[in-house]
């Protein structure tokens, strides 16, 4: 019987089913999803709603290259241009996503609490249950903390136009909106018409939230199963043949007891190569979305900060809510990088850590013919260095995270000596 996630019971996956059935994103991958033309529907409404999205910016950016009878401040380029951002990686994950869905389907077979088939591996199937609550209080947290700060961005506006409403009229200024889209229409046309582009930055901000959210917890939870069965990998390893210890020295008990202990061996390194191939996957469609979050994540770590300080050092007064809507996107920003790569370096230790498991299984009692068996392990374990780099040498971890954040400061502090001159 082939693998169906969509036919499994929520205690039977290693992620949060639920929660991604709901939202639809399961059916971005699954086969038997609705086709017309021979395309997914969601695949198809992605692009729809993609192309709205671009042409939406690209409208409302056309004013800086107009003349407009208002002015322009520092904070409505910033948001101008974090909105671009966003859209940007948005973009390319759901591009991604959508080319890579037979992938991601296959992939999701690595997300089964049956995954891992052998006898030693299951003794240890505990550890994957208790990543999975983990992995969903995560997500849970994330989730929530990029609700409020999109509530905060949404309803901000909303709350300056009813205390600047008199001010923005009096001095010919467009009232505040969640991008602050520079849409080619007079100052007078904004602020009559103010709910409709309201609307439409709304919409907009709704479909980046979704894509970002759905995508980036899919991606931690896959981040914590894999982490959770390299370790169910390495405890199997040094458990096996542990009983040799307790049992009496005849010689037909012996001999039971070294071929069960081959047989262990096969089965842990039959998971191991399953686990490997879906690791192979997992790098596959993910790398080049990671690297575009890092790059997209830098630059929005750059125009924040930026924004806080020539904001603060000006002489204009700082609404209340413009500050605290920056911090809680800065912070939101700060945080899933640094998760991101926090992750995957758990992912390479586990994998490295399986190497030790070999080393500290009960070896000494085993037979030759055992002992080559785990032998052929290790080499095969050794072979199989998989990790996201950004160059040869540049491994995406908490370390390349300190170097992103220092270069981040760096070019910001050139950009202020700039723009203080």
């Amino acid at each position: 019987m082939s693998f169906d996630i969509t036919d499994m019971e929520p205690n039977e996956v290693s992620i949060n089913l639920k929660l991604f059935q709901q939202f639809r994103f399961f059916h971005l991958f699954n086969p038997k999803t609705k086709k017309f033309c021979n395309f997914n529907v969601y695949h198809l409404a992605l692009y729809i709603i993609n192309c709205v999205i671009g042409c939406t910016i690209i409208i409302g950016l056309m004013s800086y290259f107009t003349l407009e009878d208002d002015t322009l401040n520092i904070a409505d380029d910033v948001q101008s241009m974090f909105c671009c951002l966003l859209y940007i990686v948005c973009l390319i994950k759901m591009t991604s996503i959508t080319y890579k869905a037979n992938i991601i389907w296959k992939l999701l077979h690595v997300t089964s609490i049956r995954f891992l088939t052998s006898t030693q591996c299951q003794k240890h199937v505990g550890i994957l249950k208790k990543y999975r609550q983990r992995s969903i209080k995560i997500t849970n947290y994330i989730s929530v903390f990029s609700i409020i700060t999109t509530i905060q961005w949404c309803f901000f506006p909303l709350a300056l136009m009813l205390l600047q409403k008199e001010d923005a009229n009096q001095s010919n200024r467009r009232f505040e909106n969640i991008f602050n889209f520079r849409f080619p229409v007079t100052t007078v046309y904004y602020n009559n018409n103010y709910f409709i582009f309201y609307f439409i930055e709304v919409s907009i901000i709704m479909i980046l939230l979704y894509t970002h959210i759905l995508s980036d917890i899919f991606f931690i939870s896959l981040c914590y199963v894999m982490i959770a069965q390299f370790k169910m990998i390495k405890r199997a390893y040094e458990n096996v043949n542990s009983e040799l210890n307790s049992e009496n020295n005849s010689e037909n008990k012996n001999d039971n007891n070294v071929n069960d202990c081959f047989d262990d061996l096969v089965s842990i390194m039959e998971d191991q190569q399953k686990q490997i191939a879906m690791l192979k996957l997992f790098h596959i469609t993910y790398k080049f979305i990671i690297l575009s979050n890092v790059v997209s994540y830098s630059g929005s770590i750059i125009i924040l900060t930026y924004a806080f300080a020539v904001i603060f050092t000006s002489s204009e007064s700082l609404p209340m809510f413009s500050t605290i809507r920056l911090i809680s996107s800065f912070g939101n920003v700060i945080v899933v990088l640094l998760i991101f790569c926090h992750l995957l370096e758990r992912i390479n230790n586990n994998m490295k850590f399986v190497h030790f498991g070999m080393y500290s299984s009960n070896w000494t009692s085993m037979n030759l013919r055992s002992k080559k068996m785990l032998l052929l392990s290790m080499q095969l374990n050794n072979a199989n260095e998989l990790m996201i780099k950004i160059t040869p040498k540049k491994i995406v971890d908490p370390q390349f995270f300190s170097s992103v954040i220092i270069t981040c400061y760096n070019i910001l502090s050139a950009m202020l000596n700039i723009s203080s001159k």
